[in-house]
């Protein structure tokens, strides 16, 4: 079967007319598919497929527009949990496997439980750091110790999601250590991270976030989840738990909330929350959550 015929600006118009989309203004509508792809705005049109009545193209812009601010939101919070856990885990596994001459214990995969995962992160980080080639940092350290870098160096090269597949490739007592520092399981602290980086992901290709099913699924102690059980693990809501609970310190938690209720007060009357997985006493959890 042939691949679709592309179609101009003004056929992708014509085709979002003919699917119940209103169209106030022509020449803005013109614009905005000029500037944002035709496919990612039908994205946000899925919640209306196969509804009988008509949609505005500004509600369907307005729900992209959100998703940005969210994005947006989210770039920003996440480099602050990104600049916290490279340090957590470097220190966690560096104090525990790395005080003994020459130091480079971590290039030993027999210091990792997981040595197939612990290759992959190895492969990758080969990947990263010749992105990194003609940085100072990566010249200085082929020069002076033979192209080895202590673990603080390294985790500053690696991906968010390098950097989760190395905390899931160490041994348990190590997984632990870092853990117990910053109060949570092992378990959890895994799975918080494997979260964050699917998200930041998403974010750095600014991926639909808004009516988005997430894998994997966010994990909360039972307690919280028999207590809420309109929390679904696996929504935008989910996930921005776990933002607000790996932020290393109440006032970035604080500014995050707030930020963040701001942008759902402005864009109320146009997103469904059912669609982001928010319960009905949002702002109650995310004011209250630890």
């Amino acid at each position: 079967m042939d691949l679709k015929r592309p179609i101009s600006f003004e056929e992708q118009l014509i085709k979002l007319k003919e699917h119940n989309l209103i169209v106030n203004d022509y020449d803005s509508a013109l614009k905005i598919l000029k500037e944002t792809n035709y496919y990612r705005l039908k994205g946000y049109a899925l919640q209306f497929k196969g509804n009988d009545e008509y949609v505005s193209f500004e509600t369907i812009y307005n729900l992209y527009k959100f998703d940005e601010e969210i994005r947006n939101l989210i770039r920003e919070y996440i480099e602050k949990i990104e600049v916290f856990y490279r340090t957590q885990i470097s220190y966690g596994f560096s104090i525990s496997k790395c005080t003994i001459s020459p130091y480079d214990q971590h290039y030993d995969s027999n210091n990792f439980y997981n040595k197939k995962g612990y290759e992959e992160v190895v492969q990758n980080f080969q990947r990263e750091r010749n992105y990194h080639k003609d940085s100072l940092i990566v010249k200085h350290h082929k020069d002076k110790y033979d192209n080895k870098m202590p673990l603080w160096v390294m985790v500053e090269l690696m991906s968010f999601s390098n950097l989760s597949k190395l905390y899931n490739s160490m041994y348990y007592s190590e997984k632990e250590l870092i853990a117990s520092n910053v109060g949570i399981s092992k378990k959890t602290l895994e799975n918080h991270l494997h979260c964050l980086s699917v998200l930041r992901n998403k974010c750095a290709h600014a991926a639909r976030l808004y009516n988005t099913t997430f894998y994997p699924p966010a994990k909360f102690n039972s307690l919280f989840l028999k207590s809420n059980p309109e929390v679904s693990n696996d929504s935008l809501f989910a996930y921005l738990l776990v933002i607000i609970k790996r932020l290393p310190n109440v006032n970035l938690k604080t500014e995050f909330i707030k930020e963040l209720l701001e942008i759902l007060k402005k864009y109320l009357g146009c997103i469904d929350l059912k669609l982001i997985g928010f319960p009905s006493n949002y702002a109650e959890l995310l004011t209250h959550i630890k």
